[in-house]
């Protein structure tokens, strides 16, 4: 199945020098400068003889920026053969005000803090990703609850992609999801008078 992104934001949180780095490792190469170099045109062919071409603005001070960037992951998307989440995966660096959910692997909280350090697993832009958090008291003994019971937890802030995983920044929200599954089999059954 084929899937098209449409939101805006995701596009708008491009970093295009991650994009040129993407493009550099994967045999694309600068053709041209364009607009008093606040764009570039990059070019690759492909096996079959088939030249792909991407306008990428090199500032987001392009109102069409997010636009821009969007066409840019749809070529990429025919020139690789890959889904259009597949490679979004591979560039996006940071999302802001979104919501995660996933499964803690990791509780570390010293003798005496009052911050727990909690590393989960959960699905950024359709892949798996390491994302970690820092949580006060209580919700650090609901990150040691969820890890001891191997409950779902949610959570929502912003994204940033710091090496191979994700850090959770602004964080709030963070709950179990067993909560809203108890809140909704204990109002099942009950008679409404």
């Amino acid at each position: 199945m084929k899937v098209t992104v449409r939101d805006l934001e995701v596009f708008k949180s491009l970093d295009v020098n991650v994009i040129i780095a993407y493009l550099q490792k994967n045999g694309w190469h600068e053709h041209s400068r364009i607009y008093k170099n606040k764009g570039a045109i990059w070019v690759k062919k492909n096996d079959a003889g088939d030249v792909f071409d991407i306008g990428l603005p090199l500032t987001r001070e392009f109102a069409d920026y997010p636009a821009r960037m969007g066409d840019a992951v749809k070529t990429l998307e025919a020139a690789e053969n890959r889904s259009q989440l597949e490679i979004l995966s591979d560039l996006i660096t940071s999302l802001e005000n979104t919501e995660v959910q996933g499964f803690v692997v990791k509780v570390d909280r010293q003798e005496g803090e009052e911050i727990a350090k909690v590393a989960m697993m959960g699905f950024v832009v359709n892949k798996l990703q390491k994302i970690h958090v820092e949580l006060k008291e209580t919700d650090g003994k609901l990150a040691l609850k969820a890890y001891q019971e191997r409950i779902p937890v949610t959570c929502a802030g912003d994204l940033v992609k710091v090496g191979e995983s994700f850090v959770m920044q602004n964080l709030h929200g963070f709950a179990l999801m067993v909560e809203e599954a108890k809140e909704d089999e204990s109002t099942r059954g009950v008679a409404i008078p």
